[in-house]
C-alpha cells in the first residue's frame, strides 16, 4: 500500500504539462456547471418579483406580495433582485443561466489567481485546487441565488488580503471596502462573513509552531473600519446590517430549509462534506514539509464549525479552506517556468481542441436550458385564465416552495421561500413560519386555520398535511377539487393539487 501511495505521489509530482494543456482541467467544473439542473432555483421567482417592484415602485418598507398585512420588510438582497430582473426582462431564463455561469467563471478565475499568489506561482497546484474547488461548488451551490455573489466578493476579499501581505502595499486594501459595499447591497445577510474571515488576519501573532508573515496590522484595522462604514451605504441602513441577527438560528427555519440541516453522513452530500473536512485536516496533520500559517488554521476551525452546524456552512468552508492548501503544499510543486516552444502546429491543434470543447459545452448548455417548467405551471395557467381580473383580491394558500412562482404572476399567497420574512422578529406582526411548521405537524386545527384565513384557493403538495390528513380523507363542503398536476419524469411524490373554496 505504501508503494502505491509513493508511486501516485511521484506521478503527480512529476506531472507538469504545458500551461495551455493544464488549463483544460478547468473545463471540468465548467462542464459540471453547464450540465447541472440547479441554475434556476425556485427562489428566483420572488427575487424577480421584488426586482420588478423596486424598478417600478421603489424600495418597499411593507411586504407587498403576500396576504399578510403590515409586515415590516427589508429587501436584504435588493441589488441581486434588480440585476436578475433586468437580465430576465431582456433575455429570459436562458439569460439568467448564462449570467450565473459567467459569475462562476469569475469565481474560478479569482480562485485560481488567489491560489497562484499564495503558492508563489505554482500554476499546476493552483489549477488542481481550483478544479476541485470549482467542481464541488458547482455541484452544491451554483444556482440563481444571492450566494453566488457571496462567493465572488469573499474570494476577492481574500485576494486583496493576501496581496497586501505578499506585496506589503496598503493600496491593495482599497478593495476591501468596495467588497463590503457590494456585499451589503447584493446580499446583506452574508455581510458579516467578511469580518469573520478578516478576523484571523488581525490575529497575526508570532508563534513557534506556525509560519509567520510580517505585515502591519494598523492599515488593515483602518480598512476594516472603512468597511464597516461602507455597510451603511444601502437603502435600509442599519436594518440591513443587523438583519442576520433577527433571522439566524430560528428552529422552525432550520427544520424547514434543507440547507440549514446538519450534514447527514449517509447522504451523498454528507459524504462529500465530511470527506472534504477530514481530507484537508489530514493534509495539515501528516504533511510536515511546511509550517501552517495561524490564520489558515483559524479559518479551517471556524468554517468547520459552520459546516458541522449546517449544509449552508460548507460553502464558506470551500471559500476559506481550499486556497490555503496552495500555500501549504507548494513544496511538492515546482515554480512554473515556461520551457515549452509552442510551434504553429501545436497552436492550431490546441485552438481546434478548445473550440471543439467549447462547442460541446455550448450544445450541452442549450440542450439543458430548455424552457423551464415549474411544477405548478398548469395550476398557474388555470389561475391566470380564470382569475386574472381580480387576482390581487384572492387569498391563495401555498406551501413554502411554491408561493414565489404565483407571486411573480401577481397572486397573493400565504407563504413563499423567503423564510426570514415570515418571522415576527423581522415582520413585527406574526410568526407565520412557526404556524406553518405546526400546521404540517398536525398541531394546528385545520378547520380553524382555513376559517381564519378564508382562502379562495389551496395549492397543495401531496405531502401537505391539509391534503394528506384532511382533504384526501373526507369530503369537505368548503373546498372543491379543481385539478392536479404531476411533474413530468419525476420519480418521487410530486403531485400538486388545486382546490377552490365553494361559493
Amino acid at each position: 500500500m505504501k508503494k502505491i501511495v509513493l508511486k501516485i505521489k511521484s506521478s503527480l509530482k512529476n506531472y507538469h504539462p504545458a500551461k495551455p494543456l493544464a488549463f483544460l482541467f478547468l473545463l471540468i467544473p465548467l462542464f459540471i456547471s453547464i450540465t447541472g439542473d440547479n441554475r434556476i432555483n425556485n427562489d428566483l421567482w420572488f427575487l424577480l418579483t421584488t426586482g420588478r417592484y423596486i424598478l417600478t415602485q421603489g424600495f418597499p418598507l411593507i411586504e407587498p406580495f403576500t396576504i399578510h398585512e403590515n409586515f415590516s420588510f427589508v429587501v436584504q438582497q435588493w441589488f441581486t433582485d434588480v440585476t436578475f430582473y433586468k437580465i430576465f426582462d431582456l433575455f429570459g431564463l436562458i439569460g439568467i443561466s448564462i449570467f450565473v455561469i459567467l459569475i462562476f467563471v469569475c469565481i474560478l478565475f479569482f480562485m485560481y489567481k488567489l491560489c497562484k499568489l499564495v503558492s508563489d506561482n505554482r500554476i499546476h497546484l493552483s489549477i488542481l485546487i481550483t478544479t476541485i474547488f470549482g467542481s464541488l461548488y458547482s455541484l452544491f451551490y451554483l444556482t440563481s441565488r444571492p450566494q453566488i455573489f457571496d462567493a465572488l466578493f469573499l474570494i476577492l476579499s481574500f485576494y486583496f488580503l493576501e496581496l497586501y501581505i505578499k506585496k506589503g502595499k496598503t493600496k491593495y486594501l482599497i478593495g476591501l471596502p468596495i467588497c463590503s459595499f457590494l456585499l451589503i447591497n447584493f446580499h446583506a445577510s452574508s455581510w458579516f462573513m467578511l469580518f469573520l474571515f478578516i478576523l484571523p488576519y488581525l490575529l497575526n501573532f508570532k508563534i513557534k509552531l506556525f509560519s509567520y508573515d510580517k505585515y502591519k496590522i494598523k492599515p488593515l484595522l483602518v480598512a476594516v473600519v472603512i468597511m464597516f462604514l461602507a455597510g451603511f451605504l444601502n437603502p435600509y441602513g442599519i436594518r440591513a446590517i443587523v438583519y442576520i441577527f433577527s433571522s439566524f438560528g430560528n428552529r422552525y427555519i432550520n427544520d424547514l430549509v434543507i440547507e440549514m440541516h446538519i450534514p447527514n453522513i449517509t447522504s451523498l452530500t454528507g459524504i462529500v462534506i465530511y470527506a472534504s473536512l477530514f481530507g484537508i485536516l489530514l493534509c495539515y496533520v501528516f504533511y510536515r514539509k511546511s509550517k501552517l500559517k495561524l490564520r489558515y488554521l483559524l479559518l479551517y476551525l471556524g468554517t468547520t464549525v459552520l459546516t458541522l452546524s449546517s449544509i449552508k456552512g460548507f460553502q464558506f468552508f470551500l471559500l476559506a479552506c481550499f486556497f490555503p492548501l496552495a500555500s501549504y503544499l507548494k513544496p511538492n510543486f515546482k515554480i512554473y517556468q515556461e520551457n515549452y516552444h509552442y510551434s504553429k502546429q501545436f497552436k492550431i491543434r490546441y485552438a481546434i481542441i478548445v473550440l471543439c470543447l467549447l462547442s460541446l459545452l455550448g450544445v450541452t448548455f442549450l440542450d439543458s436550458s430548455h424552457e423551464y417548467k415549474n411544477r405548478i405551471e398548469n395550476i398557474k395557467n388555470y389561475l391566470v385564465e380564470h382569475e386574472s381580473n381580480h387576482k390581487e383580491e384572492l387569498k391563495i394558500y401555498t406551501g413554502y416552495n411554491d408561493g414565489g412562482y404565483l407571486e411573480f404572476y401577481g397572486f397573493k399567497v400565504y407563504l413563499d421561500p423567503r423564510a426570514e420574512v415570515f418571522l415576527k422578529s423581522n415582520n413585527k406582526q406574526k410568526d407565520v413560519i412557526e404556524e406553518y411548521s405546526k400546521l404540517q405537524k398536525g398541531r394546528v386545527d385545520i378547520d380553524q386555520f382555513l376559517s381564519e384565513y378564508n382562502f379562495d384557493y389551496l395549492v397543495l403538495e401531496e405531502t401537505d398535511y391539509i391534503y394528506d390528513q384532511y382533504l384526501s380523507k373526507k369530503d369537505n363542503k368548503n373546498y372543491q377539487y379543481v385539478m392536479e398536476e404531476k411533474r413530468e419524469n419525476s420519480g418521487k411524490n410530486d403531485t400538486m393539487y388545486l382546490y377552490k373554496r365553494s361559493d
